[in-house]
């Protein structure tokens, strides 16, 4: 059990993007933590920080101690460190490794219990102590990508804006892995030989133009948000901060998350990709941007959860790229299918709650679901259910009190309406599950479904898609209802759920009205 707080050591004016998004869960989850310095100012309005200091709290009070490679390069912190391994500590001891390039094989990195090592790959060779991370969504990039446009909405074209090339590398006092063995650089610069940007820009765009044109519009470091909240978060993410940005994802179909370089594997030397992730590529998914990569299983590429190519981003077979451009010239339609799943599997595996209990369940503990922590499921459900929304958003409210025989009935005329509908694509069914179990609700709604499919052999792979909802708050319902075309008005209604819905103007239409109307 997490019977103690956690503690961060933080340094100033740097920003530690895997430190945040676990704070951020923690604090989600309702699990104390403290830090050696205030850091990361959440509001420009008030002196309120996200890491506290409490001089009467220190790390040996603690049950996990976290750092990463900004703390061990600051000669001040390491001072303030070197008892951290003693041999008689109470606590776990995590190192977030998300440094850029090749892994590093410093001696002293294998003193930490966990090495949470971003840019992991399955076909790569790493210390003992390594498991895979990633950089994942923080609550920054969630904000700025909560109102995206329908994909209808969006420019079909692909963002490419690269801030660097990824050509060269700098290290200080770190230790690589050559073919010979190990060698020291106390501070080097190495040239990449195949940076996937500019295998990319030189092979892959030039194919895919045709049918995607490119966007390169970039923002200009030196001109920072004029806003006092985008300044701010400008200001702490070392200049990675812009709303025009986030703006220009939420209205791309697709962006190019390239990142890293193609490098042989030191155990069968077959290419692979030891350096990939990169803020670019979850804020891409969080947008709904189609996100372009590398072939995660091909080149080796290793999450804590995978995504599926093809279904949540574009993988790319480097010594095939025109497969990528005939397939998506062959079926335009799946770009919109790859939008948003691929943004439903990033928040919810992705986000900070499911980061951290992530985190705490490799480090071996238990985390009981609080009150809180339920909250903020249910939270993650409805905005789960939003990502579902399409054009033509239909609830209805069944009695489901009467018999089973008449409720079976109720639904299959419903669904079948809908599912023979020329717009079925366009539309999604929610049914009230106020006064039933999901587990029952979703057992009637597959069997009307399943009888349906076999009596009438109808083809439902693009369309309609059907949710359960139960009651809602008032902030989910004011995010609901603006976004629903009509209630479906039922024989048998549960008129106790329509007035606690409280739709305000929506309109009721009958079945047989609905099914006359194209969209």
């Amino acid at each position: 059990m997490l019977d103690k707080p956690i503690f961060f050591y933080c340094t100033e004016n740097q920003f530690s993007h895997l430190s945040i998004c676990l704070a951020e869960g923690f604090k989600e989850l309702g699990i104390p933590f403290y830090s050696n310095i205030n850091h990361w100012q959440i509001s420009p309005d008030r002196e309120e920080y996200l890491f506290c200091s409490d001089p009467s709290i220190t790390y040996t009070d603690c049950c996990v101690v976290i750092l990463d490679f900004r703390v061990l390069l600051n000669s001040n912190q390491v001072e303030l460190l070197k008892n951290l391994f003693h041999s008689d500590r109470k606590y776990i001891t995590v190192y977030l490794d998300d440094m850029d390039g090749l892994t590093i094989w410093n001696p002293e990195l294998n003193s930490f219990d966990f090495r949470f090592k971003t840019h992991y790959n399955s076909k790569g060779e790493y210390p003992s102590n390594c498991k895979p991370w990633i950089f994942g969504l923080s609550n920054r990039i969630l904000r700025e990508t909560s109102d995206i446009y329908e994909f209808i909405e969006r420019k079909r074209h692909l963002l490419v804006n690269f801030r660097v090339e990824h050509n060269r590398l700098n290290y200080f006092n770190s230790w690589l892995k050559i073919n010979q063995g190990l060698i020291k650089f106390d501070n080097a610069f190495v040239l990449i030989e195949r940076p996937l940007r500019q295998i990319s820009r030189e092979q892959f765009l030039p194919l895919i133009q045709d049918i995607m044109p490119v966007d390169s519009t970039s923002d200009d470091f030196g001109n920072p948000p004029s806003d006092s909240y985008h300044y701010l978060q400008w200001l702490q993410t070392g200049k990675r901060h812009y709303p025009n940005y986030y703006q220009r994802l939420k209205e791309s179909a697709a962006c190019a998350c390239f990142g890293g370089s193609i490098s042989p594997s030191y155990v069968t030397r077959e290419p692979i990709v030891e350096w990939w992730d990169s803020w670019r590529f979850w804020e891409s998914l969080a947008a709904g941007c189609v996100t372009f990569h590398v072939d995660f299983d091909k080149y080796g590429v290793k999450l804590p959860v995978m995504p599926e190519n093809w279904r949540h981003y574009i993988g790319i077979d480097l010594d095939n790229m025109q497969d990528t451009v005939d397939r998506i010239a062959d079926d335009p339609g799946i770009l919109e299918k790859i939008s948003r799943e691929g943004r439903q599997w990033a928040i919810d595996n992705y986000a900070p709650t499911p980061t951290a209990l992530r985190f705490l369940e490799m480090l071996g503990f238990h985390i009981p679901q609080t009150e809180k922590y339920q909250e903020n499921k249910d939270e993650r459900a409805f905005f789960s259910l939003l990502l579902d929304l399409r054009e033509i958003n239909l609830i209805i409210f069944p009695d489901w009190s009467q018999s089973e025989e008449s409720l079976s009935l109720d639904l299959k005329r419903v669904i079948g309406a809908i599912a023979t509908h020329p717009d079925k694509s366009k539309i999604t069914l929610l049914v009230d599950t106020t006064n039933i179990s999901d587990e029952d609700a979703n057992l009637f709604l597959s069997s009307a479904a399943m009888n349906l499919l076999m009596e009438q052999d109808l083809d439902v792979s693009d369309g309609p898609e059907i949710r359960s909802i139960a009651h809602l708050n008032e902030s989910q319902r004011e995010a609901l209802v603006p976004r629903l075309y009509a209630r479906i008005v039922l024989d048998k209604e549960n008129k106790n759920s329509i007035a606690l819905a409280n739709l305000g103007n929506i309109r009721s239409v009958q079945l047989e009205s609905f099914i006359q109307q194209n969209y």
